[in-house]
């Protein structure tokens, strides 16, 4: 099963040989140390406090990055990303440079996410930090039959060096230590009619409210990305704001088992994995059974990662703008159903727009860039708890997780549409990087 991750590497280089260098030789490479490393960053964010689905969001989006610029210098016409990010001139200045004649590059890559997952997770616990070890020992001993010392010794320093370049960079984000300080003792919310309020059953505080301004990959992605605002907040019986949720409403009350399958297949529990580490392992799952080599599978994870993060700064700077009500509470206190519950708990934050729509479309169209539009595929990541589920194509996979909102009441189905056509928005963006160097004309 897919959802209980064992590190076991199953690195395979038959047709290599001692000496057979990466850079020249790049596309034979399979993709395991970088499968095997997002798999682990997956398995940590279940069991390390603090990392809900927008920490996990940042924490992707990093290690992404990290593992394709680590791997960079064997990618043929590779170049690095650093000139085309927010503030990229201050990581460019502080990226190693690679000495391609004793570069090996699965070595760096093994370093440089051990280093990055290490500290990115700087809470995490002592079995954990083991685990860690254990997975880039095991990387370490393989090579050392395809490669010689001082190719592994030069790789390995230039991961870590990129690692601890990105990592430093990252602290100027907004966001760095965010387990530490997911809410903000200085925030106030907004009072009045329509606006958010603390919602059962926990009535928690509102978490992330500064999460909107902090740095995204790409310049100005969350201000070019907002949507229009959301439909007029309005009490009155004949008033599409009240229809909607009185649709929801009685929507909840013919919840069908497959619905509900599906509300909690997509809500990602706590003890399950939080949604961008489902969306990565979706992505984990394509890249084996199609078949992508290592440097394919680098650049499929950084941008996949930074669309999740930059679809979160997007959606939260999107939330903490309006502010709206949660449909708990309109629907308790306006429809006059006081006992009425949401089928997965309410998170913690503003209603409009939907977060689920914004990150699962953003993930979406990355995949969509990878592998194609019309692609169809099985998600086994929750196999034993839920069994399995099957999409036509990408756009189907984003449609059934941002509804899976709307059957969980948490949230409105204009809120879902709007956030799937705000994340298509980041998703297209972040296609448009630029991984190659072109001759000049």
């Amino acid at each position: 099963m897919f959802g209980t991750i064992m590190i076991v590497v199953t690195f395979l280089f038959s047709g290599c040989k001692k000496g057979d260098l990466f850079p020249r030789h790049s596309q034979k490479y399979p993709p395991d140390v970088a499968v095997e490393w997002m798999k682990l960053n997956m398995q940590i964010s279940r069991t390390t406090p603090g990392f809900n689905s927008v920490v996990s969001g940042r924490s992707f989006g990093y290690a992404g990055l990290t593992l394709y610029e680590s791997l960079m210098p064997a990618i043929s016409k590779g170049q690095s990303l650093s000139s085309q990010l927010s503030n990229g001139n201050a990581l460019m200045q502080s990226l190693p440079t690679a000495d391609k004649g004793t570069f090996y590059g699965p070595a760096s890559v093994n370093a440089a996410m051990a280093t990055v997952t290490k500290a990115l997770f700087g809470n995490t616990s002592a079995a954990n930090i083991k685990t860690i070890d254990s997975l880039e020992a095991s990387f370490k001993t393989r090579f050392m039959t395809h490669a010689n010392e001082k190719e592994l010794i030069a790789s390995e320093a230039f991961g870590k060096n990129v690692a601890h370049a990105i990592f430093e960079w990252s602290k100027s984000d907004g966001g760095h230590e965010p387990y530490l300080h997911v809410t903000s003792t200085s925030y106030i919310p907004p009072t009045g009619a329509g606006l958010w309020v603390p919602t059962p059953p926990a009535l928690g505080a509102p978490i992330h409210s500064g999460w909107g301004n902090n740095r995204s990959f790409l310049p100005g992605i969350a201000n070019s990305t907002q949507p229009s605002p959301p439909i007029p907040y309005s009490e009155n019986g004949e008033s599409s704001y009240y229809k909607e949720a009185k649709e929801l409403y009685e929507i909840s009350l013919s919840l069908s088992h497959d619905d509900s399958i599906i509300a909690k297949f997509w809500a990602d529990l706590p003890g399950n994995y939080n949604v961008p580490a489902h969306a990565t392992g979706i992505l984990t799952q394509l890249i084996l059974t199609k078949g992508l080599k290592l440097d394919e599978a680098a650049i499929a994870y950084a941008k996949h990662g930074m669309a999740m993060n930059d679809a979160l700064i997007s959606v939260l700077m999107t939330k903490y703008k309006y502010n709206t009500i949660r449909p708990i509470s309109y629907i308790r206190n306006i429809l006059n159903h006081p006992t009425w519950n949401t089928l997965v708990p309410t998170p913690p934050h503003p209603e409009y727009s939907a977060a689920h729509g914004v990150v699962s479309r953003a993930s979406a169209v990355v995949m969509e860039g990878v592998f194609g539009k019309q692609v169809s595929f099985t998600d086994h990541t929750y196999d034993n708890l839920y069994g399995p589920r099957s999409f036509n194509n990408f756009e189907h996979y984003a449609s059934e997780a941002g509804y899976s909102r709307v059957l969980a009441g948490i949230h409105y189905n204009s809120s879902v549409l709007v956030g799937l056509e705000q994340g298509r928005k980041v998703g297209n963006l972040i296609n448009d990087l630029d991984f190659f160097k072109h001759p000049s004309k």
